[in-house]
């Protein structure tokens, strides 16, 4: 950037927080603004609203100084630092008023701590000081009996004297070997970890086993595992590394002056990095892309994204190799055979798959990239969600260890009363009831929901819960009766447990938002279509005289359709409105279409209600050049289409024409019969009114 931006001082009073730039920055509120809140950050673990780092928002406001340099962020009304308060600053972000957009900050984003003018230094120092000397730094248990509702373990979660039982060694030893956590209800979880950590190979009439180590526990007690993209490169990468190993192990070299040591070692070397590659893309959870990448780039000597295809032109161990076994194919004077060619052929193969699985890799790798808010598959998503219910299930422990250190014990907490300041959302709670529930749900709740009901309980129940928690949390750092409580509790070391618990829930947030699943709406009071009459339309070949074979009246029929509905039919760009529309009921409407121009083939049929709602049947209707297929709805008035068909063309035209005309003298015989039978009928009222019928009926 041309020229660059510093802060040269930051004031924080106990309503405002002033920061002063080398050079006079942009003071609109666009991404690069100082106006604008997302680019500073505010944390205070002593303030309430402040405990975790926090952007200004609407209820803030901002001021400059006459000259531009100084920018001065307010407190909203009610809203104070405390005296004596440690305030950390977070500013990104920021560009010159000279050169709106680009940010200019150096060393960005820049953090900054400033204490808050009063209270008393000395005091506070001698405060510190005296917490630490009147509360123990705890490394075993102090004594204390089992909490009646918390965690079975000796005192505040220190380690019992008495050993481990020769189950909990065992478990711990299977689950050491499998690289999975051992769970009673997860068979398949157990027959996929046995199935990676051994492979069976027949040798000699008898089977031997091989075990491949982990270097660290599966966490797949949600059922998780590797799809999706993952499985996808896992799979293709599995194929590719048993056909490269077999070429491998066959190439020779050419070069008549090639070391046979190197020959060895090269091969060795190609073989370790492909198969630590594959392994890597196997691991359950989230592969490193930092190995993978490393590992690409000792075996091609790249992983940016471009990638040379070409195996003459390939570096790293592979490219050592063609050139230390003189097998490249441009200008090889040892290339005198068909199987010289052969060999050539062979490292050109293998160069082909490990090159088309970096291809592949660099397409899917954004997948595996932590810390980012982007979807991801479930299967693998399950694995990091697991492992962070265990870690928020330690941090209970944690906080109930620090607890135990300032002389609050189990006992002591169940009688502990939090009132906390959103008394409205978060009623008054015993301690030891808030870390209790955290830990249920943690340990029991949570994994349940994933395991039973998917990722749809992802957005309807988890992630409601856990936002509770999670500010159950926040409320529980400054309750309204703190002043109340014991001093313990207000030590920095308890403060600093709840804060870890806090972050962790939000972690715990940011993992399920990213597989979170709607609730499909419900069908009733919906459109539904079922069913279309015809279900083609012919361009030509027109029946009966009278028939427009261009124009087709078409039924659809469903259901909860409303007065004033809409039929389309739609293929590609092409979208024809049906005319004169008529309701017949909610299960059946009619429109006419005008099919003489319109493209041939398949067009989705769609019915909108007046209230916006719709739904479409793929493909419901076909544009021929031929002739029509009409369907026999299977009700009079409604439901779906069925029945058989029927379909006039060539010879049987003139047939329907004769039926026709059968149809229409039938008509006319019967209307000059009804006319008959009401003159007889007027006669004989004339007779029996004495010839006075006209006036009577009249």
């Amino acid at each position: 950037m041309a020229s660059t931006l510093t802060i040269t001082g930051c004031a924080v009073g106990t309503t405002a927080i002033s920061i002063t730039f080398s050079a006079p920055v942009d003071q609109s509120a666009t991404d690069t603004g100082a106006a604008n809140p997302d680019n500073f950050t505010i944390y205070d673990p002593a303030a309430p609203g402040f405990a975790v780092p926090t952007n200004p928002d609407t209820t803030w406001s901002s001021s400059f100084s006459a000259d531009g340099l100084t920018v001065t962020w307010t407190l909203p009304v009610g809203t104070s630092f405390t005296p004596g308060d440690f305030v950390l600053i977070t500013v990104t972000n920021i560009a010159l008023a000279s050169a709106t957009g680009t940010p200019a900050l150096d060393d960005d984003p820049v953090s900054l701590s400033r204490r808050v003018p009063g209270g008393d230094p000395v005091a506070r120092t001698a405060k510190n000081v005296e917490d630490a000397v009147s509360y123990p730094v705890l490394t075993e248990e102090i004594g204390y009996r089992p909490s009646p509702v918390g965690i079975p373990t000796v005192g505040a979660g220190g380690i019992s004297g008495t050993g481990a039982s020769i189950g909990q060694v065992a478990l711990k030893a299977v689950s050491d070997v499998l690289g999975w956590k051992a769970s009673s209800t997860d068979p398949k979880g157990f027959v996929g970890a046995l199935t990676q950590s051994f492979t069976l190979t027949e040798v000699e009439g008898h089977v031997e086993s091989t075990w491949t180590p982990r270097t660290y526990t599966v966490q797949t007690d949600l059922g998780g595992g590797i799809t999706g993209a993952q499985a996808s490169l896992y799979m293709r990468a599995k194929d590719a590394l048993d056909q490269s190993l077999a070429l491998l192990d066959g190439l020779y070299p050419l070069d008549p002056d090639a070391d046979p040591e190197y020959v060895k070692a090269l091969r060795e070397m190609a073989r370790s990095q492909m198969t630590e590659i594959i392994k890597e893309l196997g691991v359950v959870g989230l592969p490193s892309i930092l190995r993978i990448n490393t590992y690409f780039d000792i075996l091609l000597g790249q992983h940016d994204p471009v990638v040379e295809f070409d195996p003459d032109e390939v570096e790293g161990t592979l490219g050592t190799l063609r050139d230390t076994y003189g097998i490249y194919f441009d200008d090889n004077r040892w290339n005198n055979s068909i199987p010289d060619e052969q060999d050539i052929t062979n490292f050109r193969v293998i160069s082909d798959y490990m090159t088309s699985l970096l291809q592949s890799w660099i397409a899917n790798r954004d997948f595996f990239r932590l810390g980012t808010p982007d979807p991801t598959f479930f299967g693998t998503q399950l694995v990091l969600i697991s492992r962070q219910f265990n870690v928020i299930i330690e941090t209970v422990n944690e906080v109930r260890f620090a607890l135990d250190s300032v002389f609050i014990g189990p006992n002591e907490r169940q009688t502990l009363l939090l009132e906390f300041s959103d008394s409205v959302n978060f009623p008054p709670m015993f301690l030891e009831d808030v870390l209790d529930e955290i830990d249920k749900f943690a340990s029991d709740e949570g994994p349940r929901l994933l395991r039973d009901s998917g990722k749809i309980s992802v957005t309807n129940n988890l992630l409601p819960v856990v936002d509770s928690l999670a500010g159950l949390v926040d409320q529980a750092h400054r309750p309204a009766n703190r002043a109340g409580l014991p001093d313990g509790y207000r030590t920095a070391r308890v403060q600093k447990s709840l804060d870890d618990l806090e972050d962790q829930l939000n972690q715990l947030i940011s993992l399920i938002r990213q597989v979170e699943q709607q609730v499909p709406p419900p069908l009733e009071g919906r459109v539904v279509p079922t069913g279309v009459n015809p279900s083609s339309g012919s361009q030509s070949n027109g029946i009966p005289p009278n028939y427009d074979p261009t124009k087709v009246t078409l039924s659809v029929y469903g259901d909860n359709f409303a007065p004033g509905a809409a039929i389309t039919l739609t293929q590609g760009s092409t979208s024809l409105q049906g005319a004169n529309p008529i309701f017949y009921s909610a299960q059946r409407v009619d429109a006419t279409f005008d099919i003489s121009s319109c493209p041939l083939g398949p067009y989705d049929v769609t019915l909108t209600n007046p209230d916006g709602d719709f739904a479409s049947l793929p493909a419901g209707f076909q544009v021929t050049n031929g002739a029509a297929m009409v369907k026999r709805p299977a009700s009079p008035g409604g439901g779906g289409g069925g029945g058989g068909s029927a379909t006039p063309s060539g010879a049987n035209v003139s047939a329907l024409q004769s039926q026709l005309q059968k149809l229409q003298k039938s008509h006319d015989d019967l209307k000059q019969g009804h006319e008959t039978l009401l003159q007889r009928l007027d006669d004989i009222w004339k007779k029996l009114s004495g010839g006075d019928g006209d006036k009577d009926k009249k």
